[in-house]
């Protein structure tokens, strides 16, 4: 016979999980989560497309800044006030470039804008530009242009469309191209050239002007220092090249310069 079961005897029974109530929890918090990190993802989706384009700006900037500095003593340290972009290319506003020629005379380069040439980072196309040299014996020389080409690593410097070339003597010149050698403070074009100065005017197919080459004349012997005077300064050559056409003022042709 089977043992009698007694009545008070209590009877263990194991409790297993109850699983759709587990369900339903889990489910809520990996809902709760999910949206959280959606959310999170989302603000590093919006950060990021923000940030990535102005690293990238300011890296190309760097670059591009880098690649102008001089490696050497005679080329040209280049700042600028910004970064922006020119038909979607990244350019430097405001860029400056400075330097000194052969003879240790400084020239200073403005532009509005710079923008890298692709196939050579030593060289950077410019807009609206403005170049100031100081020849020999203090003398200065400024050119403009609306566009041109700068080259950091020869000193090097190409104008194009209307340019206008201004001497401390008062000669004004207009011409279409000008070639700017900055090593030698020289500036010449193969373009027609037109204008006017103290003497009158002129016009011609081609031209170069550059400062005058003095050679210091040897001193007699036996000459007093006091008796010494200082060298004249000397004007800017203007060289006149194929069909030159030229009007002397009358009150100009005696006078000395």
């Amino acid at each position: 016979m089977a043992p009698r079961k007694n009545k008070g005897q209590a009877v263990v029974q194991t409790i297993g999980p109850r699983p759709a109530l587990r369900t339903s929890r889990d489910w809520s918090a990996r809902t709760r989560s999910s949206l959280s990190d959606a959310q999170r993802y989302t603000q590093f989706v919006i950060i990021m497309k923000r940030a990535l384009p102005l690293a990238a700006a300011a890296i190309l900037a760097a670059v591009i800044a880098y690649s102008m500095q001089p490696r050497q003593q005679q080329g040209m340290p280049v700042t600028f006030q910004s970064i922006g972009k020119i038909d979607n290319d990244l350019a430097m506003i405001k860029p400056r470039l400075t330097g000194q020629d052969a003879d240790g005379n400084p020239f200073v380069i403005t532009a509005d804008a710079a923008i890298q040439d692709p196939a050579n980072n030593r060289r950077a196309r410019l807009k609206n530009i403005e170049a100031d040299l100081t020849l020999r014996n203090n003398r200065w020389l400024t050119a403009t242009a609306v566009t041109g080409l700068v080259d950091s690593a020869a000193n090097k410097l190409w104008l194009e469309g209307p340019i206008a070339l201004y001497s401390d003597d008062g000669n004004e010149l207009h011409t279409r191209g000008a070639f700017i050698d900055l090593n030698r403070g020289m500036v010449y074009g193969e373009t027609a050239i037109a204008g006017q100065g103290p003497l009158g005017t002129m016009r011609a197919d081609r031209f170069r002007i550059e400062h005058a080459l003095t050679a210091p004349k040897p001193k007699p012997k036996g000459a007093q220092q006091a008796n010494a005077r200082p060298a004249p300064r000397q004007n800017p050559i203007i060289y006149l090249y194929g069909h030159v056409h030229m009007t002397i003022y009358p009150h100009a042709a005696g006078k000395k310069t």
